[in-house]
């Protein structure tokens, strides 16, 4: 059965993606005219050939002698490299501007992506955005880059052709547009069936993209859980939907090679027949006719490039539609304070008192995928730690994202007590932010002394950045364990009262893992914490464990509580516990017993 992708950000009309093409080039319109009247008079330069040929035909009927002939000859020569130095120099020029616009382009479109609201970005899949400003900023830069300036070239070298046959005669231009009913017909059924194929080609592969991101993201869940083959379903089913419509492309491409070809024969025929109508009645000369005939075989190639680079050109359409999408998506002006760090209580040196949260009767659904959280109603006291348990897409984060305030409540309402306060969120993605380690530590905290950057640091155990705390190469090349040791610590510096940890060892290796997770016991330690974790065992300390399915609560409790129960947490710590990483834990807190206690040490 077909995995129906979600439905995706927003994707721009063709009026509003002409609309910002024409924008981008009026920023360069000196240069979009220079280049406009360097291709025509390139094409008018490559008519000189077909023309000079003709009259040598013309001038050998009528033995009109060597040096006439030699005469067109050498015009021909002339005409033709002309024609070719007027159409480099027009190419330049032509690559130059579609650079700047290109440029101009991803620059909005990047600003855009990062002044999207996280609720923008977390309604639908991930993967959208990503492959939006990767796939399809590409595939139009592809087409700027290789396609645009053959097409331009095409398109100018068509109407000059037809210009030319027109004053050759008449005639001969209306036998040459016998071709036209089989261009037309055919590129109309290649555009109407090429936009949905190829629209959907791009939202199979960010489809095809989730899947792999989803599966590589939860693997110590789905491992845990024993639902590899379900993931691994998911993604072959999508990869073969990709595919699927891929082929369905291929098809339609090759049915507008038959129309083309058609017409080629069909319009080559006709004005052959046409001049030996007209010659055998003497209205045009035999090189006249060989001159119409080269100018129309000299359509071949335009023609089929035109009309063979609708393909590119349709991709780059619906790349441009969907990165429109973002652009139009975005809120005007500077980007929000919404961010993943929040800033550092007023007083560092006095530790923020405990607050706690509230939550009654929260509804939140996003409005393009309607997933969310229903009815819930959680009350976490002041310096305990509540975790949130639950399969991918259960409502975890998206509570934790409520609470931050990423997500305004869709009803019911959220209060912190005794006093308002802003959470600091801290996620699995990494950051390491540009400058020194103080300078990292210190965005949350631009006052803070030497002595306290360094006092966070120890209480993390990350003694090894104190060496080289101002180095400008002292945070070059940091793995993942280590970056996420200076994110806990720069939350410890910002001494919140409340603090998310939203999967926050999710990509930290092996190698760190437990100083990592020992980082965060500090940052723990006598605060409000609302912690995310696939790994259960941090999850066992906590005084409070929720669990979500489809948006709803459907445990709570301690973890002994919730070990003896018959439900969702039961299942999922038997079935860690069962993996062989599960019996890894299993060992360590027999050789530490002190490692699962809620209590650690003061750094």
């Amino acid at each position: 059965m077909t995995d129906t992708p979600t439905p995706l950000l927003p994707i721009a009309t063709g009026a509003r993606v002409l609309a910002v093409i024409r924008m981008l080039l009026r920023r360069h319109r000196r240069r979009s005219l220079g280049t406009a009247v360097l291709f025509l008079v390139a094409s008018a330069l490559g008519v000189v050939l077909p023309a000079c040929l003709g009259r040598i035909v013309d001038a050998v009927s009528a033995d009109a002698g060597i040096a006439v002939i030699v005469g067109w000859v050498v015009g021909a020569g002339a005409g033709a490299i002309a024609a070719a130095l007027v159409m480099l120099w027009a190419a330049r020029v032509l690559s130059g501007l579609v650079q700047d616009v290109l440029a101009d382009l991803r620059e909005d479109v990047f600003a855009s992506a990062m002044r999207l609201p996280v609720s923008a970005v977390d309604d639908g899949e991930t993967a959208d955005l990503l492959s939006r400003v990767t796939g399809d900023v590409d595939a139009v830069a592809e087409a700027g880059g290789d396609v645009v300036p053959v097409l331009l070239s095409a398109g100018f070298a068509i109407g000059v052709s037809l210009v030319a046959l027109t004053a050759l005669d008449p005639w001969l231009a209306l036998a040459g547009i016998a071709s036209a009913p089989f261009y037309l017909l055919g590129t109309r059924a290649f555009l109407r069936r090429s936009r949905v194929v190829f629209r959907e080609v791009r939202v199979r592969e960010a489809a095809r993209s989730q899947a792999v991101l989803e599966a590589v993201e939860g693997i110590e869940t789905l491992t845990a859980l024993n639902e590899q083959d379900h993931a691994l379903t998911r993604v072959s089913t999508r990869a073969e939907d990709s595919i699927r419509m891929q082929i369905e492309g291929v098809r339609v491409r090759n049915r507008l090679f038959r129309w083309i070809n058609g017409g080629e024969l069909v319009g080559l025929g006709a004005i052959l027949a046409t001049g030996f109508v007209l010659q055998a009645s003497g209205a045009i000369t035999v090189g006249m006719v060989t001159t119409a005939a080269l100018l129309f075989h000299r359509l071949f190639d335009p023609v089929g490039q035109l009309i063979f680079g609708l393909d590119d050109i349709q991709r780059a359409a619906i790349g441009l539609a969907r990165l429109v999408g973002v652009i139009d998506l975005a809120p005007a002006g500077a980007a929000t304070a919404t961010a993943t760090e929040a800033t550092r209580s007023p007083d560092p040196k006095s530790p923020a008192a405990p607050v706690g949260v509230d939550l009654r009767d929260v509804d939140y659904r996003y409005p393009t995928t309607g997933r969310g959280i229903t009815g819930l109603t959680l009350r976490i006291e002041p310096g305990t730690t509540t975790a949130l348990v639950g399969s991918s897409g259960s409502g975890k984060s998206t509570l934790a994202r409520v609470i931050a305030g990423h997500h305004p409540p869709t009803s019911g309402r959220v209060r912190f007590e005794p006093q308002a306060t802003t959470p600091y969120y801290v996620s699995q993605e990494l950051h390491q932010f540009r400058g020194t380690i103080a300078d990292n530590l210190r965005l949350v905290a631009p006052d803070a002394s030497h002595d306290e950057v360094v006092t966070v640091l120890a209480a993390v155990g990350a003694e090894w950045a104190v060496a080289s705390l101002t180095s400008p190469d002292g945070g070059a090349a940091l793995d993942e364990g280590r970056i996420q040791q200076l994110a806990i610590a720069r939350a410890l510096l910002a001494d919140p009262a409340v603090v998310i940890l939203d999967e926050a060892t999710a990509d930290v290796g092996l190698h760190h893992r437990d100083a990592v997770e020992e980082a965060i016991r500090v940052l723990r330690r006598d605060r409000t914490t609302v912690l995310i974790a696939h790994r259960l065992e941090p999850v066992s300390t906590a005084e409070q464990i929720v669990v979500f399915a489809d948006g709803r609560a459907v445990q709570r409790g301690t973890h002994d509580e919730l070990l003896v129960a018959d439900g969702l947490y039961r299942s999922f710590w038997l079935a860690q516990e069962a993996s062989p990483t599960g019996r890894e834990w299993t060992r360590r807190r027999e050789s530490n017993p002190q490692r699962g206690a809620p209590k650690v040490r003061k750094g």
